[in-house]
């Protein structure tokens, strides 16, 4: 699956969160960011 959040993500604590939340629901993936959105791509575990 992949989900685009576009706009500016301001912070450095958004991708720790992904990550957090990722962890909770037993998923594994990649985010990065491409300008100035992010990208999540990830398969459920």
């Amino acid at each position: 699956m992949r989900i685009l959040i576009r706009g500016t993500v301001q912070g450095v604590g958004f991708r720790p969160m992904v990550y957090r939340s990722a962890l909770k629901v037993g998923a594994s993936g990649s985010v990065w960011n491409n300008g100035s959105d992010v990208i999540i791509d990830t398969d459920r575990g």
